[in-house]
Order: C-alpha cells, then structure tokens, then sequence
C-alpha cells in the first residue's frame, strides 16, 4: 500500500510543514537531504511556474525543527536560463538565506555519467553529483501541465537533475520508441532517467498551479494543497485525478508505473473523499501553436524546453501582429532536416535557436540565441535578414 497526504488551506508554511510530517517518519538528524525544487524557468512567486518560497519554507523549518543534518535546496534551470538567478526571482534563494540553509545550482556540484540499466531507450545520462551524494532526495515541484509530457509533477521534475545540455537529450532521442501506443521517445526517456534517480520522497507543491500552455506560458490555478508521499509516483497519479485527468492519462507515468508494478488500486489517499477538490485543467499540445496560431506556421523537430518556452512567450504576446501579414514559417528543433525548410506554401522560412544555424544562408533568416528572447523573434520576422545581436 502506497499512502498519499493532501493537506489543504491558506497558509502554505504550515501546509509544507503538515506534509512533510505526514511522511516523514524517519530521524533527520544522521541525514543530509536535497529539496528538488522546481525552477527550471525564471519568473516571479506566486505565478504558478516555479515552486512557491513559502513551501520551501515550510519544509525547511520541518527539517530545522527536526535536527537535520545537513539540507540543501536547488534546482538546475533550462539551457539558457541562469540557475541562480531563477532560484532569485522565484523567492527561493531568499528564504533560504532567511532560514540559514544552502541554496545552489545543482549543476556547481559536479557531473558523472551514468549507465542505465535495463533501458529502454537511452544507455546513459550525464547527472549533477549532488543528488547522488546527499542520503535523501526530495522532489518539490510545483503542479503544472506540461505542452510534450502532459505533465511536469515530481517524476518529471527529477530532469533538473540532469546536467547542463543532457537536459536537452530527452528532447532529441533520435530512435523510434519502442511501442508508440504506450509514449514518445521523452516518456520513454523520463522513464529511464528514473530507473537512475527516483526520489525518496515527493512533496508536490499544489498551492498556486498551471494550467494551459504549461511548463512556462500558462495560466495561474489556486488550488490550496500540498500533496506528499514516501512515492513520488503515487504523489503524481493523486496529483493528476485532481487536474481532472484519469488515472492512466499521461504516458510517462504509466511507463514508470509499470516498471515499478504499481497499481492505482494500491495507493491510499487521505483524505478517501479527496476528488471533491479536483476541477478540470486546461491542457496544451504540441499542436497547439498551430491550431491557435494560423501564422506564423511552425515547423518543430527535437526541440529543448528552453526553445519551446521561447515560442510560448513567442505566440502569446505577438502573435497577434501577424494576423494579418503574409506567410512566414518559423523552424526550430536541433533534428530539423533540409527537407523541412520548403514549406508547401512557399513562405518564408525563419530559424529559431543557436541549433539551427548550420542550415542559414542568404534566403533563410537566422534568429541566434539559446534559446533567443521572444523580441528577437519579431525582430528577425520584420527584418528578414540574420540579426547577430
């Protein structure tokens, strides 16, 4: 049997706090343990991208109040995005100071390459060292949809953990999956980096959300809840019947399932009557930016989040400006091939990201940037010529 706690209110020190004790039957003091925050993208508390400060709070007092050993708090951000600086502007890095408690990048702490085992689809991965050497790993995200995995809760959020650029592997597995009726290659891959790293312990920050075009370009949720578990699977199973979502909706977390042989039947949630609190979450695809979005048309292979939160904030604040201009194509994604940029319709093609530049010439405009600022987008579009700068 699997145990899931739900506490809910307003006070989200105290939700922390409720939820950590709810799971936590261990004695901190001979333990050193990493808070896996989620701030894989820099934007301000409260917004629902980043976990909340004052549930990191929370948790920091339990294990203070606890006699921990030695905590940490960290994150490893997007390609592009600086992790410190992320760590800064979603409040993390100041409560830690308040609190007395080490806050870092997990990238500082060092790299090993890791073989797999029996992998599915990936033979190895490239990890932060810290989240090896601590004896307790905690995954604290924050309840978002997510526009390629449907979700990032605290399975996916172990991705921070991932060292610089092999963030970007997941994206780009260059191999069929192997059955595509079960998930993608990323499913797959997320499966496998949790046959390397599964947390200890999931304390899913469920206070203020994401809806829509998640992970960065979607809509706040209050949803007042903290969600904990000694099994971050069960947490995100819990987790995604809240967001409306059947159990076996989203792949990854089946593939994990059965791997580890879980079955919803097992898992217990406290409180029984837990569902009266969920509502329906607007979800995003992939196809999304096209069904929405008519021009500019959009031309993706093997993408990274960093170029795909590039084109959320991309569409959602300019999108309008092209309405009704001619045809242009945008083309992004490190697996784009020659044959992707002669779109049908003849428009013009505009690349997107430091990865495509090996196909810019004198008729294909080149946005550089890793990823670029959505301005830079628009002023390559207006432009039609390269901008360097």
């Amino acid at each position: 049997m699997s145990e899931v706690y739900i506490e809910r209110g307003s006070d989200r020190v105290k939700l922390a706090y409720d939820a950590a004790a709810d799971i936590f039957k261990e004695d901190p003091s001979n333990l050193s343990v990493l808070l896996k925050v989620n701030t894989g993208f820099k934007g301000p508390a409260g917004s629902g991208l980043c976990t909340h400060p004052e549930v990191v709070r929370g948790l920091i007092r339990f294990f203070k109040d606890h006699s921990v050993k030695k905590l940490y708090v960290g994150d490893s951000s997007i390609v592009g995005t600086d992790s410190i600086e992320a760590l800064r502007s979603a409040g993390i890095w100041k409560v830690c100071e308040q609190e007395g408690v080490e806050c870092l990048n997990l990238d500082d702490s060092g790299m090993t390459e890791r073989i797999i085992p029996n992998h599915h689809i990936i033979e190895k991965l490239k990890l932060s060292n810290l989240a090896f050497e601590v004896d307790r790993v905690i995954s604290v995200p924050v309840m978002k949809t997510h526009m390629y995995a449907g979700v990032t809760l605290s399975i996916k959020n172990m991705k921070g953990c991932l060292y610089q650029r092999d963030k970007t592997r997941l994206h780009r597995i260059k191999s069929n999956p192997p059955d595509i009726h079960k998930g993608k290659c990323l499913d797959y891959g997320i499966c496998d980096l949790m046959k390397l790293l599964y947390p200890d312990y999931a304390i899913l920050d469920a206070t203020t959300c994401m809806e829509g075009f998640g992970p960065s370009g979607g809509t706040p949720v209050e949803m007042n809840m903290v969600i904990s578990s000694h099994d971050a699977l069960s947490v995100d199973l819990t987790a995604i019947q809240l967001m409306g979502m059947k159990p076996d909706a989203i792949a990854h977390l089946n593939l994990v399932r059965e791997d580890r042989n879980l079955k919803i039947e097992d898992i217990h949630v406290h409180p029984v009557d837990f569902l009266k609190w969920s509502r329906k979450f607007r979800l995003a695809s992939e196809q999304d930016l096209q069904q929405n979005y008519h021009n500019p048309s959009v031309v993706e292979k093997g993408a990274c989040s960093a170029c795909h939160a590039a084109m959320l904030q991309f569409f959602r604040y300019h999108h309008q400006e092209y309405e009704n201009s001619p045809a242009v194509t945008i083309a992004f994604g490190g697996d784009l091939t020659a044959e992707d940029l002669h779109p049908a319709d003849g428009s013009p093609v505009v690349l997107v990201g430091n990865c495509t530049a090996k196909f810019r010439n004198s008729t294909i405009s080149w946005c550089k940037g890793c990823p670029p600022v959505p301005s830079q987008i628009v002023r390559t579009i207006n432009a039609g010529k390269t901008l360097d700068d």
